[in-house]
């Protein structure tokens, strides 16, 4: 019998494929492994980057806590450490006060062991406690916000106060009553692994800058011609002075400060036999500076020109100016449609808006009139008067109270130019008008300090 093979074709014929399939199981294989090694890869990267940003944010707060801390110190919520001089009972000294210039100058913002050498700089250590020293320095250069703060761990931050307006201190080391008008503050945030964040903030002195020539000032008429009402009084006990009330205070500024078409009125309301002349301490006037109405060459050699406030230069800028401080008011003080009585007290002054008249009885702080504003009895008030509008202002009566910081008076319509003012004074009594910087000072800070904005550096 004859025997049939049957082989299996199929199996023969791929034989020949056993290596392409080994090979593309290989590939196959090294994808999947590759594909893996990147898997790992991204989330040992993803959770270095979320160490990396929470080490930043921790930086980022401790930046934010240095700036809140220097606003802490320049609002007057912080005392030296040690102290300049004793504070009275129940009281603070003025030398214990924080001001700009106080902040910005090496001898009050930096203790005494801080380094002296001219690139260091103010960095508020007599008014924040800088707590922690990191390597390499020899003074406490940080102050930690967290306990048991390291480089490592933790967060804090360090603080630099500069002046926009002083890079090189010039202007501090001659002028000993130059006062910054802002400040640069920029904080530095120190987290954890090494991160840093630092924050600048540009800070104002004042909300509404104010500056007063003279303790009493009255911008005149437009035209040039028409004069003011000026009536001083005839009383022995009065005065008119402007020598500082404060020792080693801003110095002398002269009584009156008028426009230049006004000096007449004005020489001839302190020379006449019954004005008491020596009632007007020297030097008795002084002549605006204005950018419309130049003083005569003939008298300049007479009468100093003294600066005019911007918001008397022009009557757009004293109508900008009312709007400004009516907006300020109603945030910080008070807007009144009249007022009969006291604008604020010196334990706490503040800004009054009076959209009116006024019958002041005494106060202290910042008061802005827009109508009449009328003083019987001789009230005592501390800081700025301004009447700004209809620009009259009437004193009558006995009594001996003093205004001590400055008074301007200006008219003004809606529309137009600068019109002429009135200040009228009768009666007896021993009222003084005496310029005072650290009354006109308080007037001007009770507004705060606003930001003017912070940036990431």
């Amino acid at each position: 019998m004859r025997k049939v093979s049957i082989e299996n074709h199929g199996a023969r014929e791929r034989r020949s494929e056993r290596g392409a399939a080994l090979i593309t199981t290989l590939l196959i294989a090294s994808l999947l492994l590759a594909a893996g090694g990147v898997l790992i890869l991204t989330t040992g990267l993803s959770a270095t980057t979320t160490v990396d940003a929470a080490t930043e944010a921790q930086a980022y707060y401790g930046a934010e806590a240095g700036l809140q801390a220097a606003l802490n110190v320049l609002r007057g919520n912080a005392s030296p450490n040690p102290v300049f001089v004793a504070n009275p009972l129940g009281g603070v000294a003025d030398e214990n006060v924080i001001t700009f210039r106080k902040a910005y100058d090496l001898s009050t913002s930096n203790l005494a062991g801080d380094p002296t050498t001219a690139n260091f700089p103010a960095r508020l250590s007599r008014w924040v406690s800088y707590n922690y020293t990191s390597s390499g320095s020899a003074y406490a250069d940080r102050v930690a916000l967290t306990q048991g703060y390291t480089s490592y761990t933790g967060s804090a931050y360090s603080l630099s106060v500069s002046d926009p307006d002083d890079a090189t201190r010039s202007k501090l080391a001659s002028d000993p009553l130059y006062k910054p008008r802002r400040l640069l503050i920029e904080s530095t945030g120190y987290g954890p692994r090494g991160a840093r964040k630092t924050l600048a903030m540009y800070i104002a002195a004042y909300a509404l800058d104010i500056d007063a020539p003279a303790p009493l000032v009255m911008r005149g008429h437009d035209d040039h011609t028409t004069n003011m009402n000026f009536d001083i009084g005839s009383s022995n006990a009065k005065k008119y002075s402007g020598h500082d009330f404060i020792l080693n205070g801003e110095g002398v500024k002269p009584s009156f400060a008028v426009s230049p078409h006004d000096i007449n009125t004005a020489l001839a309301a302190y020379t006449c036999s019954s004005c008491k002349p020596e009632t007007v301490i020297d030097p008795k006037m002084g002549v605006l500076d204005l950018p419309n109405e130049p003083l005569d060459p003939i008298l300049a050699s007479s009468y100093a020109l003294v600066p005019t406030p911007w918001f008397l230069q022009t009557a757009d800028n004293a109508r900008l100016f009312l709007s400004m401080a009516q907006t300020l008011a109603q945030k910080k003080g008070k807007v009144l449609s009249s007022l009969d009585g006291y604008a604020g007290s010196t334990s706490s002054p503040q800004i009054t808006f009076v959209n009116g008249n006024c019958n002041l009885d005494g106060g202290a702080g910042l008061l802005i009139v827009t109508g009449t504003l009328t003083m019987k009895g001789g009230p005592s008030f501390d800081g700025v008067i301004l009447v700004l509008g209809a620009g009259k202002v009437i004193r009558n009566g006995g009594g001996d109270g003093n205004i001590h910081g400055a008074m301007m008076i200006a008219k003004f319509n809606s529309t137009g130019d600068f019109l002429a003012p009135s200040f009228d004074v009768s009666g007896g009594g021993g009222s003084d008008l005496q310029y005072d910087s650290h009354a006109i000072e308080l007037a001007r800070i009770s507004l705060g300090h606003p930001v003017l904005g912070i940036v990431e550096r």
